[in-house]
C-alpha cells in the first residue's frame, strides 16, 4: 500500500491532488486542519489530507462508479454545497465494492435456466411415481414380530409396571418379570396380593447377602468401613461393635484413620468409652501394622476411615496405602440409599480399587422406595452385609436375609424389626 500526505487550501483542491497523484482508487485515511506560518493560530488554515492506494488493485473504468469518480475529481459540487469528507468517500467505496462483489457472484441467466429445468424434471419424475402408487390399501412398514411383541409387552405388562412403581428401573423390572414367568411357568397372577407374593419371592432369589458377624468368631476378623463423606461410617462402626458385644461378648478394638474430619476421633473415642473399648488413632500407613499387632488378641477389629470423594483418585490412593492387602481386611463399602443410582454406580466403580468385599446400605429409613438396592445388586452382585435404618446405637442396624430385602422393596419401606 502506498501512503502520501497532501496539503491544500480546501477539500476540493485536495481531492484533485490525491486523484492526480494516486489515481481514482485512492482512499482518504484522515484529514486535519493546520495553522502554520508566522501568525500561528491566527494564520490561514491549511488542510492536511492523508491518502493511500493499494498498488495491487486493478484500475477500473471511471464509468463503473460515476458518483465516486465525480466526488474524487471534484467535477461537481454536492447538494446543498456540503463539503466532501473522507467518510463520504470511504462509504461510497465500500458500497461500490459490495455491489461489484455481488455482481461477480451472481449466476448468469444460462445457469439459472439450467437449474430451473433440472428442478422441473425432478418434480415431474416424483409426480409420476406418486401417481402410480396404490393408495387404496396403505401398508405399514415391516417390523420383526419379536420387536412388536416386546414393545407391546413393555408398554402393557402389569408386572413390569408394578416393579417400576417400587423404584426398580426398567431394565431390572423386565428381567424380574421374565424371571418370574420362566421360573413359575405362568403369566401374571390375577390378584394383586398374589402378584405381590410372587414378585417378593422372585426378588429374594436374586439377592446375595453376607453374614460376617452372625456367630462368635473363631479367629480374628478385621472389618474396615470405606465410602464417601456423610454416609454414617463412624456411627455404623459403633453399631457393629455394640451388636457383637451384646450377642457374643469377647474383645473388640476400634481403629480410626479419619484425622481429617473435625471431632471424628473424639466421636469414636466417646463410643469407645461407653463400651469400654480401646481406640487407636493411626496417623500414617506405618502405624497401621503396629496398631493391628497391639490388638492381635482381639476377636474383632473395626477400622473407621475418612470419607473420600469418588471423583478424587489421589485421596483413594492415599487410603489404599493404609489398607494393604496383607492386612487381611474386609472392606465394606458404605452407601447411602438416598443417593441417586448414577452416583452410586460412580462410587462403586471408583472404590473398587481397594477392593470391596461387601456393601452396607445406610439411611434406608429416609427412603420412600428402595428399588435402588436391587438395581445396584443386579449390576454388581456384591453381597449386602448390613442395612442401617436410624441413628440409635446399637438398635438401628439390620443383618438382612434376601427375603427381608425383598420385603423392604415390595412393601415400599415398611421396616421389619431390627436385629
Amino acid at each position: 500500500m502506498q501512503v502520501k500526505v497532501f496539503e491544500a487550501k480546501d477539500m476540493n483542491s485536495g481531492l484533485k491532488m490525491v486523484k492526480k497523484a494516486l489515481g481514482p482508487d485512492a482512499l482518504i485515511l484522515s484529514t486535519r486542519t493546520l495553522r502554520n506560518g508566522r501568525m500561528g493560530v491566527m494564520g490561514k488554515p491549511t488542510l492536511e489530507i492523508t491518502a493511500a492506494v493499494d498498488s495491487t488493485w486493478e484500475e477500473r473504468p471511471a464509468r463503473e462508479n460515476p458518483l465516486r469518480e465525480r466526488r474524487i475529481a471534484g467535477s461537481a459540487q454536492p447538494a446543498n454545497n456540503e463539503d466532501i469528507t473522507y467518510q463520504d468517500v470511504w462509504a461510497e467505496e465500500k458500497t461500490y465494492r459490495r455491489m461489484e462483489n455481488e455482481r461477480a457472484h451472481r449466476p448468469s441467466n444460462e445457469e439459472l435456466n439450467n437449474e430451473v429445468s433440472e428442478l422441473r424434471s425432478i418434480i415431474n419424475g416424483l409426480s409420476k411415481k406418486i401417481g402410480n402408487l396404490d393408495t387404496s390399501s396403505p401398508s405399514s412398514p415391516y417390523v420383526e414380530p419379536e420387536y412388536v411383541h416386546n414393545t407391546v409387552e413393555r408398554q402393557a405388562d402389569p408386572v413390569t409396571q408394578h416393579l417400576c412403581g417400587r423404584g426398580i428401573n426398567q431394565q431390572v423390572a423386565e428381567f424380574v418379570a421374565r424371571f418370574t414367568k420362566d421360573s413359575l411357568g405362568l403369566h401374571a397372577p390375577d390378584g394383586s396380593s398374589d402378584l405381590h407374593t410372587v414378585l417378593t419371592d422372585a426378588i429374594a432369589r436374586l439377592f446375595t447377602v453376607a453374614a460376617p458377624l452372625a456367630q462368635r468368631l473363631a479367629r480374628q476378623k478385621r472389618i474396615c468401613l470405606i465410602g464417601p463423606t456423610g454416609v454414617g461410617k463412624t456411627t455404623t462402626i459403633a453399631k457393629l461393635a455394640a451388636r457383637y458385644l451384646n450377642r457374643f461378648g469377647g474383645k473388640v478394638a476400634l481403629i480410626t484413620i479419619d484425622t481429617y474430619r473435625i471431632a471424628a476421633v473424639e466421636q469414636l473415642k466417646v463410643y469407645g468409652e461407653i463400651m469400654s473399648l480401646p481406640v487407636e488413632v493411626v496417623l500414617n500407613p506405618h502405624e497401621m501394622e503396629e496398631a493391628l499387632a497391639r490388638h492381635s488378641d482381639c476377636d474383632l477389629i473395626l477400622i473407621d476411615t475418612a470419607g473420600r470423594s469418588p471423583g478424587n483418585p489421589l485421596e483413594l490412593q492415599e487410603m489404599a496405602a493404609f489398607l494393604k492387602p496383607e492386612y487381611n481386611l474386609e472392606n465394606h463399602l458404605l452407601l447411602s440409599a438416598t443417593t441417586r443410582e448414577t452416583e452410586l454406580e460412580s462410587v462403586l466403580h471408583r472404590f473398587s480399587c481397594l477392593p470391596v468385599s461387601n456393601i452396607i446400605f445406610s439411611k434406608v429409613d429416609e427412603c420412600t422406595q428402595l428399588g435402588v438396592l436391587l438395581n445396584i445388586h443386579y449390576k454388581h452382585n456384591t453381597p449386602i452385609s448390613f442395612l442401617t435404618n436410624g441413628q440409635r446405637v446399637p438398635e438401628d442396624i439390620i443383618a438382612p436375609d434376601p427375603r427381608t430385602i425383598a420385603e423392604l422393596i415390595m412393601n415400599n419401606h415398611r421396616n421389619p424389626s431390627n436385629g
